[in-house]
């Protein structure tokens, strides 16, 4: 966990020793070949400012993951960060490898302020509010709302966006929210009323975070807000060509106020200076908008777009659902090449009929693009932007009952999952598993718009089986599941199916 609090009895080590050709150390072992590697065991030995550090287990396998739990009872409890370093030694061989982390044990709040802590083995967020309470997963589901378009006009729109569902609210400053100094008196009855009724906040500060003395004010000052989740930094920083420190900069000026909370940001580009950019927050957004664009030649600025040149709205995209996957992707893997770990949540078109979009997506077209994002481990969904249309907005309320209950959330971000499954039977349907250790959680999704005919069979994993389908959370086909083999005989245009598996 990226946090722990002093009531925390114990806490675990993610040990990777999987294989790269990118990053780590050179792997050798005398007299064998590569394909003995997995027989042999990594010995761990854990160091504290290079004492000794105990541990409930001290041995990994090449090729896994592995966690290592220990008590927390060892770390004094403080503010700064404590020093780990562990030193493996492969059997067999006397090569060795080191790496180091950081941990924190923070004191309790006192203050009635929030934590918000990430799980670098999975991925999810989960948040505690308030003295003896529990930590609780949670999948952040909700639209950007800009101030000026909808919560200015009272604060009873806090209660009718609580009521469909949603449970993060992210305010855009826009209007008299924008200007400087900020506006505390009209805006603070808003973080009160999401108080009393249990919404937690993405508060952004993208219009300050340049300017370090404003954001530290609004930053000091709503630190121990009870509804704070998480701080947002950079709206596109990288599409504005900001200065490249400048995320890092904030990033680090808000961790050293408030250690209990991350730190996210948007970025718009494929890959300019994603590493620069990314530094500076936990969490990473991908806006991808593909929907009714024409991504070869921009009409707003009369130019070609292509791979040096150019603005279409939609960077390095073809103008179809799996930009969307693809950027996902494409900054895991970035983040395995730079050897960090982030968290990404997608950022759905929920617009049109602007600048480079003709139209609004449709109702099934919404639900493709939201539950692709999942299907490529994004563990948050924050949807640009409402107001939107009546379809789209009937349908995710819809979705958002389905994402935010605990059973499913529990899976999404708590749990393991296996994509990119084998389909046979048609191109383009996409298929992730969460294995929840009770039962199986199923998503596929129908990137076509015409509908696919005749046997349609998604493939799980090896070593996993399920004998039946529990329940559907979403969608209309008729699955079976037989083995390591889940069937359906078609599958409508853009029909997505959630489905609970029952595991032999």
């Amino acid at each position: 966990m990226s946090l722990y609090l002093e009531d925390d009895a114990y806490g675990s080590f993610v040990v990777d020793a999987s294989m790269s050709d990118y990053v780590g150390s050179k792997l050798e072992l005398n007299g064998h070949n590569a394909g003995s590697y997995a027989d042999h065991k990594l010995n761990i030995a854990y160091f504290l400012e290079g004492q000794p550090f105990r541990v409930n287990s001290s041995a990994a396998h090449i090729g896994q993951k592995t966690e290592h739990h220990f008590d927390l009872s060892q770390l004094d409890i403080s503010t700064t960060a404590h020093n780990i370093t562990a030193v493996a030694t492969l059997s067999g061989s006397n090569s060795t490898f080191s790496a180091g982390t950081s941990l924190l044990r923070l004191p309790l709040r006192t203050d009635n302020g929030s934590a918000t802590r990430l799980d670098h083995l999975y991925g999810g967020l989960a948040v505690r509010r308030g003295e003896g309470t529990a930590w609780k997963p949670i999948f952040s589901y909700t639209y950007y709302v800009q101030w000026s378009l909808y919560w200015y006009a009272n604060l009873s729109t806090l209660e009718e966006f609580a009521s469909m569902g949603y449970n993060v609210i992210h305010i855009v400053p826009t209007g008299d929210l924008g200007d400087t100094p900020f506006p505390w008196d009209k805006f603070e009855p808003y973080l009160n009323k999401a108080d009393e009724l249990g919404l937690l906040l993405q508060y952004d500060v993208r219009w300050e975070y340049a300017n370090l003395s404003i954001m530290v004010d609004q930053v000091t000052r709503l630190a121990s807000h009870p509804s704070i989740l998480l701080w947002y930094t950079g709206d596109e920083p990288d599409g504005k060509s900001n200065p490249i420190n400048s995320t890092k900069i904030a990033y680090e000026t808000i961790r050293s106020i408030d250690p209990y909370h991350p730190v996210s940001l948007a970025l718009n580009c494929a890959d300019f200076y994603y590493s620069d950019y990314a530094s500076g927050a936990d969490i990473i957004l991908s806006d991808v908008y593909p929907i009714s664009t024409n991504t070869s030649y921009s009409e707003v600025y009369d130019t070609p777009c292509n791979a040096t040149y150019g603005c279409c709205g939609c960077d390095n995209c073809n103008g179809a659902f799996e930009d969307i996957s693809d950027r996902l992707d494409s900054f895991a893997h970035f983040d395995d090449v730079l050897g960090w770990q982030k968290t990404h949540w997608g950022a759905p078109q929920a617009f049109g009929n602007e600048t480079f979009w003709t139209r609004y997506p449709t109702a099934a077209e919404e639900v493709v693009m939201n539950m692709l994002s999942v299907n490529h481990a994004a563990k948050g969904i924050v949807m640009w932007n409402y107001p939107t249309t009546e379809a789209i907005l009937n349908v995710t309320n819809a979705l958002a009952a389905v994402l935010t209950t605990d059973r499913v959330t529990d899976s999404l971000v708590s749990s393991p999952m296996t994509g990119l499954l084998r389909v046979d039977g048609a191109d383009r349907v996409d298929a992730t598993v969460w294995d929840n250790g009770d039962s199986l959680l199923l998503s596929v999704v129908n990137l076509n718009y015409g509908n696919v005919n005749g046997s349609i069979t998604v493939h799980l994993p090896v070593g996993m089986q399920a004998n039946a389908v529990n329940e559907t959370l979403w969608g209309e086909a008729d699955w079976t599941a037989t083995g390591n083999a889940v069937s359906t005989n078609g599958m409508l245009g853009l029909e997505v199916s959630l489905m609970v598996l029952q595991k032999c």
